[in-house]
């Protein structure tokens, strides 16, 4: 099958989404598939073409304001614009485009109409209900928010300028209304998790929306660690209150672990965590860094506050058979079952115990990381998502390929 995958961002420089986006693209591409990768490019107004890891990658450029309400208003308008009328006339030489974030899946709908190639669209947070993405407000999960509500979620992010932004609330309601419609005009829509898809019901039709997780390959996630035999803890990702990163010196000072935590990642509260005891920052690592670092800790730390949709460092413990300490918030419950291949805490009270337990019993970290292995290659294996998503491909194909739409049949995946 022909699959063109709309995606807002992609390595060598992306986040979690941009390497699910790899990895999904890459076993479908050893899978027989033929893929190609199409993704904006702020900053210019040129199409180019460059190959990463033996996959095509087409990036399309666009501009915008670097005021920040315009900019964001403008990035939307010249994505629909640009990266839409790229994929209309490329999308007739595919059979299914597969769209992965907010800006893509707009991009994909809008192109949908003029191509009539069917749209998969991937939801990997909560733009589709949340103005960021995030469920995040007040330093808690908030519940989806709606007129007024909304002056505290822009406070976030603008403080005492958020007063006299209400007469914008209309728009920014608007604006969460053309997310959702792109949604709805997608052929299925796929949540990462079971927590991901309860936040979109009501606003996609159940026939149409699917829970598939993101994949971890797991022969590629293995490598040699650099840190020798010493045992440490680790922590990867945003340093933020988002992730947890300000719980890591309480949780460490009253786990009363004597280990090392090494800490992988940058943001606002670096300076902060650099003067804590116990704590080793390293910045951000490359992929592959990470990874060696990650196979050869005693337990990965995963404190995230938010409802971390489906994390892609879990994940990757997972098939590593790294141990887990994590908050039990959104689909994090979808990877680890607690005392099978994991260990969730509801507070950070019972996080620093459940840390304990596992650098204490070194039979406890056997069992877990042995059932993580289990798991990762039950449920997040290439070979078991991607029989998932052939099958969504080849329904949504078989849809839209009538005598009406003068479409040619395309023949089932074996």
């Amino acid at each position: 099958m022909n699959i063109l995958i709309a995606t807002d961002v992609f390595p060598p420089k992306s986040g979690g989404s941009g390497w699910s986006t790899f990895h999904l693209a890459r076993a479908l591409q050893t899978r027989g598939h033929r893929i190609e990768i199409v993704l904006p490019k702020l900053g210019t107004r040129e199409i180019s073409t460059r190959e990463y890891q033996g996959l095509n990658v087409v990036e399309v450029g666009y501009t915008a304001s670097n005021l920040p309400a315009l900019r964001a208003w403008q990035k939307t308008r010249a994505l629909e614009k640009n990266l839409g009328a790229y994929l209309a006339p490329r999308a007739r030489e595919f059979d299914v485009i597969h769209a992965q974030h907010v800006l893509s899946i707009s991009a994909a709908t809008a192109a949908k109409k003029i191509a009539r190639v069917p749209v998969v669209s991937t939801v990997r947070d909560y733009w589709a209900v949340c103005l960021y993405g995030t469920l995040w407000r007040d330093n808690a999960i908030c519940p989806v928010c709606r007129g007024g509500e909304l002056t505290q979620c822009l406070a976030q992010k603008y403080g005492g300028a958020a007063k006299f932004m209400l007469p914008a609330i209309p728009l920014v309601e608007r604006e969460v209304r053309r997310r959702q419609r792109a949604l709805q005009q997608s052929d299925a829509v796929i949540a990462v998790s079971g927590f991901v898809a309860s936040t979109l019901r009501g606003i996609v039709d159940e026939k149409k929306l699917r829970v598939v997780p993101n994949l971890i390959e797991i022969e590629n996630a293995a490598g040699q660690t650099t840190d020798g035999e010493r045992p440490y803890l680790m922590f990867i990702g945003k340093l933020n209150a988002l992730k947890g990163a300000d719980l890591l010196p309480e949780i460490l000072e009253t786990s009363g672990v004597n280990i090392p935590l090494v800490v992988a990642g940058d943001g606002e509260l670096r300076a902060q965590l650099a003067n804590c005891k116990g704590i080793e920052m390293r910045g951000w690592l490359s992929n592959s860094e990470t990874l060696r670092l990650l196979q050869g800790a005693m337990a990965l730390v995963f404190p995230s506050r938010w409802a971390e949709p489906l994390a892609r460092t879990l994940l990757e413990a997972q098939a590593l058979g790294v141990p887990t300490v994590a908050l039990n918030t959104g689909g994090t419950r979808d990877i680890i079952e607690t005392n099978f291949n994991g260990l969730l805490a509801q507070d950070v009270s019972e996080f620093s115990a459940q840390l304990r337990r596992v650098v204490n019993d070194a039979e406890l970290r056997a069992h877990l990381g042995e059932n993580a292995k289990r798991v990762a290659r039950a449920k997040f294996s290439p070979d078991i998502v991607v029989n998932q998503l052939e099958k969504i491909y080849n329904d949504v194909v078989s849809q839209r390929s009538t005598p009406k739409h003068n479409t040619v049949s395309v023949p089932r995946l074996s």
